[in-house]
């Protein structure tokens, strides 16, 4: 129950950001995306909402993988081309690690932050050559490397990190 309360306190942020954000115009404020997001070892499906030209936000429920994760990550572009984007994150969430002790199944949960760097695709960009945008559809892939600490009892889970996600952006 604490986990879903996480969540809705990470979504009620984000739209609250969102909302203070919009005042600041350009063509991609606004834009949705929704897909999946990987953190090894925590994996799910994604949303993103682009704030603004260069501020993201990310909503991830990584319910699949070794730990599960209700997680927001905001995405800060440094660099934005036609064809790719380069971006530093940061993360917070809350991280739930599930194992069996003696024949008995048990489980803790902690929260957790982290940050790192990557790059994102546009992959209409990329491969559509009529140049109007119109001949594939407009899927985003990221590759990122970072860092996480989440602090369990039975279970350290900090480090490096490989991040992995596809988005199609409405």
């Amino acid at each position: 129950m604490r986990i879903l309360g996480t969540a809705a306190l990470v979504a009620a942020v984000l739209t609250t950001l969102a909302g203070d954000l919009a005042g600041q115009s350009n063509g991609e404020v606004g834009r949705v995306g929704l897909g999946f997001q990987s953190s090894w070892p925590a994996y799910g499906v994604s949303g993103t909402y682009d704030l603004n030209q260069r501020l993201t936000g990310q909503a991830v429920v990584g319910a699949f993988g070794t730990l599960s994760t209700f997680s927001a990550r905001g995405l800060y572009h440094f660099q934005r081309e036609e064809k790719y984007s380069l971006f530093g994150y940061g993360t917070a969430g809350v991280w739930r690690h599930s194992f069996r002790v003696l024949e008995t199944s048990e489980n803790e949960t902690s929260p957790g932050v982290g940050g790192g760097a990557g790059i994102e695709l546009n992959w209409r960009g990329i491969l559509d050559g009529s140049g109007n945008g119109s001949g594939f559809p407009p899927l985003f892939s990221s590759i990122d490397l970072g860092f996480v600490a989440a602090s369990f009892d039975n279970y350290n889970f900090s480090g490096m990190v490989i991040g992995a996600g596809m988005h199609y952006r409405f």
